[in-house]
């Protein structure tokens, strides 16, 4: 039996084709579309054509415009929104629980030290969240209160070459002072009280058995919400600014009740013991950052 020869254009399909792929240039990985599946970057080895570069640059605009658009709206008008959206896996669509806030932190701070504005939520008085202030009235001995300041507490109670130097200010220049140096630092302080947070949202809400980082995006989110809140009461009169800061508590318990469920009665006695442990926490962060200043 005669064999026939086999024409070498026919390929047999029975003998797999191997298809190499290149390798993605950043990272090495083997990269089989436009972009790399490992980082992200894209494959072509040909710097793009200016309708390709145009194209790319706009969709990643339209793209990071509509993911800010969508973060901010429900930061701000749906409370609880984003932690529950983040928890459901629904991610992309929205700036990361650290990058909000870091965006959040360098927005507000660079405009309270550029403007001299001062950041703090009223809640009785002048009693509340004070980061950053712009005037050195709180510093007079006649305004209620003013003995319970934490540089008072330090001058009154520490005994260090650097406290004793800093008492021997006069009280403008003890708040050019602090106020020269808190701005620099106060980013950092509030950053590491959102841990803190957490720690303390956990401890209320233990019975759910969640994990500790839900708690800590929880915490990222409504610090942003806070820092943003500072940011707009710094420029209202007080009326508007009181008001305000009532909604921002009000704001806070509807998103626990949001995100953690249970009875409004529920939500509003832990809210308010938490709301104790944070200024607890606060006053006595408050207190060390002050004298950490005092230090430098």
């Amino acid at each position: 039996m005669m064999s026939v020869p086999l024409d070498p254009n026919i390929v047999d399909e029975s003998t797999p084709v191997q298809v190499r792929f290149p390798n993605c240039a950043n990272c090495g990985a083997l990269a089989s579309d436009k972009f790399c599946p490992k980082c992200g970057q894209e494959t072509l080895s040909e710097p793009p054509t200016v309708a390709d570069f145009l194209r790319m640059h706009i969709r990643r605009y339209a793209t990071w415009e509509g993911m800010f658009w969508q973060t901010f709206s429900k930061l701000f008008f749906a409370p609880g929104s984003l932690t529950v959206e983040y928890a459901a896996g629904r991610r992309s669509r929205y700036l990361r629980p650290l990058q909000l806030y870091l965006t959040a932190s360098v927005i507000v701070f660079a405009t309270a030290q550029l403007f001299g504005l001062s950041l703090e939520l009223r809640l009785l008085g002048d009693y509340g969240i004070h980061l950053v202030r712009a005037s050195s009235l709180v510093e007079d001995e006649n305004i209620r209160g003013s003995r319970l300041m934490p540089a008072q507490i330090i001058a009154d109670y520490v005994d260090t070459p650097a406290v004793r130097e800093f008492k021997s200010m006069s009280r403008e220049d003890r708040f050019r002072f602090l106020r020269a140096r808190r701005v620099q630092y106060v980013s950092y302080f509030v950053l590491l009280l959102v841990p803190l947070y957490a720690a303390i949202l956990k401890l209320c809400y233990i019975d759910r058995r969640r994990r500790y980082a839900e708690h800590l995006v929880f915490g990222l989110h409504a610090h942003s919400f806070l820092l943003f809140m500072l940011l707009i009461e710094a420029k209202l009169p007080t009326i508007a600014a009181d008001a305000l800061s009532l909604w921002v508590i009000a704001y806070f318990v509807i998103a626990l009740k949001r995100v953690f469920g249970g009875t409004w009665i529920e939500t509003v006695g832990r809210g308010t013991a938490m709301l104790t442990l944070y200024f607890a926490t606060f006053f006595v962060g408050n207190l060390l950052l002050v004298l950490a200043l005092i230090q430098i």
